[in-house]
């Protein structure tokens, strides 16, 4: 989602949709190729998503609440490196247990994906990710569920938001939600989600939609934005292919 502070910066500072989705693409791909060792290796990739960052001139604030919600699921799954693995490696001069190198790389891993991911999500709006979809040749029937489960998204925290104000003003002495009752608020919320999603689908229906006849426009890709995909795409590659 670009944020109306942002909008201005994008405009003027636009990359083609389909560009920066190859380009993102190939960036978590490399990231993850790498392997469970390879911390030092994987650090000058961060520079891919700092400049973007500075192009853009993106809101630390909102990457640094995303990167933290998804912190605890990258340290729970990670523990497992701490968990299974039992030697040592050679760091430098000094030999180290390689369960915290690969601990700290998975880590590693998952913040420049995460990254890399938001960044994305932050510059290009929804609608021209669906249109470099469909130039990339994906089934048309995806790219409308991709937009709708996108709407459904926020349909979902909206309600949820709804519910629990309406949970603080029934008990205005709580601080947070019980546990004892989080059972029943999340079937509540997703029947009434569901409820929601399907009013807005009979209205857009009514409206005359379907996913046939559905416009998405798909921009052209000039010659110097392919240009510039390519070379970035070669970079990576080869980054990775030297880096082994």
């Amino acid at each position: 989602m670009i944020y109306p502070h942002m909008l201005n910066i994008v405009q003027r500072r636009h990359i083609h949709p389909l560009s920066i989705l190859i380009i993102t693409f190939t960036y978590i791909f490399v990231v993850a190729s790498f392997h469970s060792y390879a911390f030092i290796e994987m650090v000058p990739l961060s520079l891919y998503p700092i400049a973007m960052i500075i192009f853009y001139r993106l809101s630390i604030r909102h990457i640094k609440h995303v990167l933290i919600a998804s912190l605890p699921f990258a340290t729970v799954i990670g523990v497992s490196q701490l968990l299974f693995i039992d030697e040592h490696i050679l760091f430098f001069h000094w030999y180290i247990e390689a369960r915290w190198m690969a601990f700290s790389t998975f880590v590693l891993k998952n913040t420049l994906a995460i990254l890399a991911a938001t960044i994305l999500f932050l510059t290009t709006p929804i609608e021209q990710l669906a249109g470099a979809l469909l130039s990339l040749r994906i089934p048309r029937f995806l790219v409308i569920q991709l937009l709708l489960t996108h709407r459904y998204i926020f349909l979902f925290l909206e309600e949820a938001k709804r519910l629990r104000e309406a949970y603080m003003l029934r008990a205005p002495h709580h601080r947070a939600i019980k546990l004892s009752v989080w059972g029943s608020l999340v079937g509540h919320l997703l029947l009434r989600t569901f409820d929601r999603a399907e009013r807005v689908y009979e209205a857009m229906t009514l409206r005359g939609f379907s996913i046939q006849h559905m416009h998405i426009k798909i921009k052209r890709w000039t010659m110097k934005e392919m240009v510039y995909t390519y070379v970035t795409v070669i970079l990576f590659i080869v980054y990775r292919l030297v880096i082994i």
